[in-house]
Order: C-alpha cells, then structure tokens, then sequence
C-alpha cells in the first residue's frame, strides 16, 4: 500500500492516467486533452450541475446572450434537452463547449456515444430548437446559446 500511492500520483504527474469520459442517460462529459504541460480535466459534476442550471434560467429568460431564437420557436425546458459537454482550454482558462438537442430530433445512442466526435454531434443535431452553448468556468458565467438556424433565417 505504501508503494501504490506514490506510483499513483506519479502517474498522474506524469500525464499516465487520463480523466475519463462521463456519460449518463442524459448527458455527455468529455474532458479537455492535455496540452503542452498543463494536464487534461474534466468539469466536476457541480460545476455540470451549475451550467445547467444557468441553461435553464436563461432559457426561461432569453437575453442578448441568446442567438437564433426565432419567433416561431418558443424554447423547450432545459430538462427536455439531452446534452453533450466538452472541456476545453488550459487549467488557467477553462471553458465548457455544448450541443443540446431534443432526443426525438437525433439518434439519441449516436449523439451521447462517446466514439462521436462532436463535429459529427453537430451535423446530426440541425434541427432549429437544438443550440450550442459556451460556458466560461472561471468567470463562472455562460457566454452564449446558439440555437440552429430555422429555414427561414438569413
């Protein structure tokens, strides 16, 4: 036992142990890849928890933050959404990236599946009440919703 703890956290020193993937029923939480020296991380199930929380506020009260809402397309509770959730950036500087989606508008195994890049989540979640989203962690704050384009916008 005296010997496991510190091979462990030479590991983790050392970049051998990676965060791993979370998934739920609902949700998907990829960690940021390690760059350069500063290790890879993956958002806390708190600061998961935070993000949707603000989703749902600021759907239930749109803002300047809000992108492509049109008139025609009132929001759906956040807790209709099923969502993918990617870390991005250095530890000094963290941000979440999202896709939202309603699951009857994608193929819900594909589009929470770990082996789906979020490129492909994107091209399969086009329908106008589906968005993307970035949070700020550090400033605790999120910095916008970008729902799809409905046909009928420029």
């Amino acid at each position: 036992m005296k010997l496991v703890l510190p091979l462990l956290a030479l590991a983790l020193l050392a970049g051998c142990i990676t965060p791993q993937v979370t998934q739920s029923a609902g949700k998907l939480v990829t960690p940021a890849t390690a760059v350069g020296r500063n290790p890879s991380w993956t958002p806390t199930a708190e600061e998961i928890a935070a993000i949707e929380k603000d989703i749902a506020v600021l759907l239930a009260n749109p803002d300047q933050r809000v992108f492509g809402l049109g008139q025609t397309l009132p929001p759906h509770p956040f807790s209709e959404y099923i969502a993918r959730f990617t870390a991005a950036g250095p530890l000094d500087n963290k941000f979440i990236m999202g896709l939202a989606a309603i699951p009857s508008t994608v193929p819900r195994d594909e589009f929470l599946a770990a082996s789906t890049s979020d490129a492909h989540a994107v091209e399969i979640s086009k329908a106008p009440q589906n968005f993307q989203f970035i949070y700020n962690l550090k400033q605790k704050h999120l910095v916008e919703i970008r729902f799809n384009k409905q046909p009928a916008q420029p």
